[in-house]
Protein backbone atom coordinates (compact mmCIF):
# COMPACT_ATOMS: atom_id res chain seq x y z
CA UNK A 1 0.00 0.00 0.00
CA UNK A 2 1.17 3.24 -0.63
CA UNK A 3 1.24 5.27 2.47
CA UNK A 4 0.26 8.68 0.96
CA UNK A 5 -2.77 8.84 3.36
CA UNK A 6 -5.11 8.70 0.02
CA UNK A 7 -7.68 6.43 0.25
CA UNK A 8 -8.81 6.11 -3.33
CA UNK A 9 -6.54 6.10 -6.11
CA UNK A 10 -5.54 9.90 -7.06
CA UNK A 11 -6.02 9.26 -10.68
CA UNK A 12 -9.21 9.18 -12.38
CA UNK A 13 -8.19 6.93 -15.38
CA UNK A 14 -7.41 3.91 -12.67
CA UNK A 15 -10.59 1.27 -13.31
CA UNK A 16 -11.37 -0.85 -10.01
CA UNK A 17 -10.28 -0.94 -6.70
CA UNK A 18 -7.05 0.84 -5.33
CA UNK A 19 -4.41 -1.15 -2.98
CA UNK A 20 -6.12 0.56 0.21
CA UNK A 21 -9.46 -0.85 -0.91
CA UNK A 22 -8.21 -4.12 -2.04
CA UNK A 23 -6.39 -4.74 1.81
CA UNK A 24 -9.86 -3.69 3.14
CA UNK A 25 -11.86 -5.74 1.12
CA UNK A 26 -9.45 -9.05 2.14
CA UNK A 27 -10.51 -7.61 5.87
CA UNK A 28 -14.28 -7.11 4.77
CA UNK A 29 -14.96 -10.67 6.63
CA UNK A 30 -13.22 -9.71 9.80
CA UNK A 31 -14.60 -6.48 9.50
CA UNK A 32 -18.35 -7.55 8.87
CA UNK A 33 -18.83 -4.70 6.26
CA UNK A 34 -19.20 -5.33 2.47
CA UNK A 35 -17.16 -4.14 -0.38
CA UNK A 36 -19.88 -1.86 -1.72
CA UNK A 37 -20.08 -0.24 2.21
CA UNK A 38 -16.18 -0.44 1.84
CA UNK A 39 -16.21 1.74 -1.53
CA UNK A 40 -18.71 3.88 -0.55
CA UNK A 41 -17.34 4.75 3.22
CA UNK A 42 -13.69 5.09 1.46
CA UNK A 43 -15.27 8.04 -1.08
CA UNK A 44 -16.18 9.68 1.95
CA UNK A 45 -12.46 9.99 3.36
CA UNK A 46 -11.99 13.78 2.57
CA UNK A 47 -14.43 14.55 4.61
CA UNK A 48 -14.69 14.99 8.74
CA UNK A 49 -17.65 12.63 8.59
CA UNK A 50 -15.21 9.63 7.38
CA UNK A 51 -14.24 9.15 11.01
CA UNK A 52 -18.07 8.19 11.93
CA UNK A 53 -18.21 5.44 8.99
CA UNK A 54 -18.54 1.94 9.91
CA UNK A 55 -15.51 0.83 7.86
CA UNK A 56 -13.55 3.70 10.16
CA UNK A 57 -14.54 2.52 13.41
CA UNK A 58 -14.39 -0.93 12.78
CA UNK A 59 -10.66 -0.93 10.88
CA UNK A 60 -9.74 1.00 14.61
CA UNK A 61 -11.55 -1.76 16.66
CA UNK A 62 -9.68 -4.65 15.19
CA UNK A 63 -6.55 -3.25 14.74
CA UNK A 64 -7.08 -2.27 18.48
CA UNK A 65 -8.10 -5.72 19.54
CA UNK A 66 -5.17 -7.18 17.47
CA UNK A 67 -2.28 -4.70 18.94
CA UNK A 68 -4.02 -4.54 22.99
CA UNK A 69 -3.55 -0.77 22.84
CA UNK A 70 -5.15 2.79 21.46
CA UNK A 71 -3.58 3.49 17.94
CA UNK A 72 -2.91 7.33 17.07
CA UNK A 73 -6.04 8.23 14.93
CA UNK A 74 -4.07 10.72 12.52
CA UNK A 75 -0.07 10.66 12.22
CA UNK A 76 1.74 12.72 9.74
CA UNK A 77 3.02 11.04 6.59
CA UNK A 78 5.83 10.33 6.03
CA UNK A 79 6.29 11.01 2.24
CA UNK A 80 9.84 11.57 0.75
CA UNK A 81 10.58 15.01 -1.06
CA UNK A 82 11.93 15.34 -4.54
CA UNK A 83 13.25 18.37 -5.99
CA UNK A 84 16.25 20.27 -8.00
CA UNK A 85 16.68 21.97 -4.90
CA UNK A 86 16.61 18.88 -2.52
CA UNK A 87 19.77 16.95 -1.88
CA UNK A 88 19.60 15.18 0.81
CA UNK A 89 16.83 12.39 1.99
CA UNK A 90 13.86 14.60 4.00
CA UNK A 91 10.49 13.55 4.18
CA UNK A 92 7.13 15.63 5.02
CA UNK A 93 7.56 14.53 8.56
CA UNK A 94 10.95 15.97 8.95
CA UNK A 95 9.29 19.21 7.00
CA UNK A 96 6.76 19.36 9.46
CA UNK A 97 8.89 18.58 12.45
CA UNK A 98 11.30 21.46 11.17
CA UNK A 99 8.18 23.73 10.35
CA UNK A 100 6.75 23.12 14.37
CA UNK A 101 10.14 23.11 16.09
CA UNK A 102 10.28 27.23 14.26
CA UNK A 103 7.33 27.49 14.97
CA UNK A 104 7.69 26.41 18.82
CA UNK A 105 11.12 28.66 18.96
CA UNK A 106 9.01 32.14 18.12
CA UNK A 107 6.54 31.48 21.03
CA UNK A 108 9.88 31.58 23.33
CA UNK A 109 11.64 34.79 21.87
Amino acid sequence: MVTDGALLPHDSDVKGAGSTELALRALAKRLNISEDAIHSDLEQGKTKEFERTQLYERVFALAERVTRRRLPRAVVPSIKLHGPKISRSLTTSWYAHRVNGRFERCLRE
